[in-house]
């Protein structure tokens, strides 16, 4: 075992055996970080300012340095700060209760709030983010049209409407607004 492999091991991610195997805790790890990633990132725009990419390279040098306390504290302020709508997917075990569609298979008409936008391409989340639809974004849909693989949006307060091709639709992820 390496003197790496026995750092790891004192927390908790490796086996301290011979071999490398991974504990329970290893095995989540990268998703907690992955989880942990997506608060910061959300917080920097939403709370902060910053945009997409900045947050993003932001959130990768702070994930390693905040503590498990201060993700807490962030994802609940999020979470109070929109009430209404699930902007992150909780990185800390808390269920997720809101019905959430891709926008592509979402029905016209209806005030629908951006829940996340998900993707491998740092461009087109990049694109869709200077559009303006980011996480609580509030939009409807004026048209699906199946052949053509096209959807029609409004964003609310915006008179332009945006023309979307199914993968930019498909990476974003909606849930009607609740009244109240």
């Amino acid at each position: 075992m390496s003197n790496n492999d026995r750092a790891i091991a004192k927390r908790g991610i490796l086996a301290p055996s011979g071999s490398v195997d991974s504990t329970a805790a290893g095995r989540t790890h990268p998703i907690r970080r992955v989880g942990r990633r997506r608060i910061l990132h959300t917080f920097l725009i939403k709370t902060l300012g910053y945009t997409y990419d900045d947050a993003l390279d932001e959130a990768k040098n702070l994930e390693r340095s905040v503590s498990d306390a201060m993700v807490e504290r962030i994802d609940n302020h999020l979470r109070e700060s929109t009430r209404h709508s699930d902007p992150v997917p909780s990185a800390l075990g808390r269920p997720v209760g809101r019905l959430v569609t891709q926008l592509t298979d979402a029905e016209s008409g209806r005030e629908l709030a951006v829940i996340r936008v998900t993707g491998n391409e740092p461009a087109m989340l990049a694109y869709l983010s200077g559009l303006g639809l980011t996480v609580e974004t509030r939009l409807t849909v004026r048209k699906t049209r199946s052949y053509s693989d096209v959807t029609t949006i409004q964003i609310l307060g915006h008179d332009q409407e945006i023309h979307l091709g199914t993968v930019a639709s498909d990476a974003i992820w909606v849930s009607s607004v609740v009244a109240g």
